[in-house]
């Protein structure tokens, strides 16, 4: 039996808020076997207005593993942005006016490092059974002017070999929203500073 992975993109500067992933997404998410899929190929997209951008070393992954006898294992690294022009001019046009649409991979060393803990928590028949999730967290962004009473909205995809095209993991998540919701007291405009600052 296939481990399950579910792909749910946890989002805000500096505090988390839960994205809802689409019905019509998860027939392809389904797809995804953490057991063998190939981890240099993973991408994750995040389409922002364009005034707000992700700063490096601002977005996570975490891998976590639920052992079927019970606990809690988790691996967790950073993303790095894609930059490599071929691979940017075949990305599908997710971007609408005002947006702006940025690719993160694993780097080749953290794809190493989380293969070794797919192998030891994910394969062989000791652990079939154990279930998995991947968490992706954008922890830190800047903008390029004021915040206004506006929502934020978030919308990320996930791409693997499985489904070898972007899939939609959430569409328009309010940030404003969601930091309000995971805390009251944080003040949104300490929370993403200006790019600037």
């Amino acid at each position: 039996m296939r481990p399950s992975l579910l792909a749910s993109l946890i989002t805000a500067a500096l505090a988390g808020a839960c994205g809802h992933v689409p019905l019509t997404s998860l027939p392809k998410l389904s797809k995804i076997d953490i057991r063998t899929t190939q981890l240099t190929e993973l991408r994750a997209g995040i389409s922002l207005p364009a005034d707000i951008r992700p700063l490096p070393g601002g977005i996570t992954m975490t891998v976590i593993a639920l052992p079927k006898d019970g606990g809690r294992h988790e691996r967790k690294v950073v993303l790095e942005e894609v930059r490599d022009a071929g691979e940017l001019a075949k990305l599908p046009a997710v971007a609408a006016p005002g947006r702006r649409f940025t690719v993160f991979r694993l780097s080749n060393g953290d794809a190493a490092r989380i293969g070794a803990f797919r192998e030891e928590m994910f394969v062989g028949s000791q652990n079939s059974g154990n279930r998995g999730s991947l968490a992706l967290m954008a922890e830190k962004a800047c903008r390029l002017g004021d915040l206004s009473g506006k929502p934020i909205q978030m919308t990320s995809y996930l791409k693997t070999s499985e489904t070898q095209d972007y899939v939609l993991l959430t569409r328009d998540v309010d940030l404003r929203e969601a930091v309000r919701d995971a805390d009251p007291k944080v003040d949104l405009a300490a929370a993403i500073p200006p790019c600037d600052a």
